[in-house]
C-alpha cells in the first residue's frame, strides 16, 4: 500500500510541475514594438500638421494665428493627457479643449508670448482663460455649455505689444 501511494503521490507532483517548468521554456514572441519619441517627432505631432482644418485663422499686426477648437471626446482622450494629478484635473476641466498657433511675419513660431481668451456666451456671460504653453501652440479648456455663437477674443501679449483677435465660434 505504501509502495502505490509513494508511486502515485510521485507521478502527480511530475505531471503537475510539467506545465510550470514548460512556461519557463516559451520564447516571448509577442514583443511590443516602442518606438522612442526625440523632439523631431513631437514636432511632427503638432496641431500645425494635423489634417483637422483651424476653426479660425487670422492674420493680424504681423502675426499669423491658428485656433482650434474641439469638443472634450472629438479627436482627443482625458487618458492621453499628462499623468500629473493637478495638471490633469486642470486639463478634464471645461468642455471644450482650445489651441492655438502663433507664427510671425516670417512663418517662424512665436513661443515666448502670454496668451489668453475671452469668452462671451449666448447669454452675455463673460470669462476669461489663460493659455498655456503646449508644444509651440498655446492650449488650455473652455465651459461652452450653452447652445448657440459665443465671441472669443485671443488676447496675445508678444515683447510687450498686446493683440487682439475677435472671433465667433458657435456650438450646436
Amino acid at each position: 500500500m505504501k509502495t502505490k501511494f509513494a508511486f502515485i503521490l510521485s507521478f502527480l507532483t511530475i505531471a503537475l510541475a510539467m506545465p510550470m517548468r514548460g512556461q519557463n521554456a516559451q520564447d516571448n514572441k509577442t514583443k511590443t514594438d516602442m518606438k522612442k519619441n526625440d523632439m523631431s517627432d513631437m514636432k511632427k505631432n503638432d496641431m500645425s500638421d494635423m489634417t483637422a482644418k483651424p476653426t479660425f485663422e487670422a492674420t493680424t499686426a504681423g502675426l499669423h494665428l491658428k485656433v482650434w477648437i474641439m469638443a472634450k471626446g472629438e479627436g482627443m482622450n482625458d487618458n492621453d493627457m499628462s499623468a500629473d494629478k493637478a495638471t490633469s484635473e486642470g486639463m478634464m476641466a471645461g468642455t471644450h479643449h482650445i489651441m492655438v498657433e502663433v507664427k510671425d511675419a516670417s512663418g517662424k513660431e512665436v513661443a515666448d508670448a502670454n496668451a489668453k481668451v475671452m469668452v462671451k456666451s449666448p447669454t452675455n456671460k463673460s470669462s476669461t482663460v489663460d493659455l498655456k504653453t503646449m508644444m509651440n501652440q498655446y492650449g488650455g479648456n473652455l465651459t461652452l455649455d450653452e447652445k448657440g455663437e459665443y465671441e472669443l477674443t485671443v488676447s496675445l501679449e508678444v515683447k510687450g505689444v498686446a493683440n487682439t483677435t475677435p472671433f465667433k465660434y458657435t456650438v450646436q
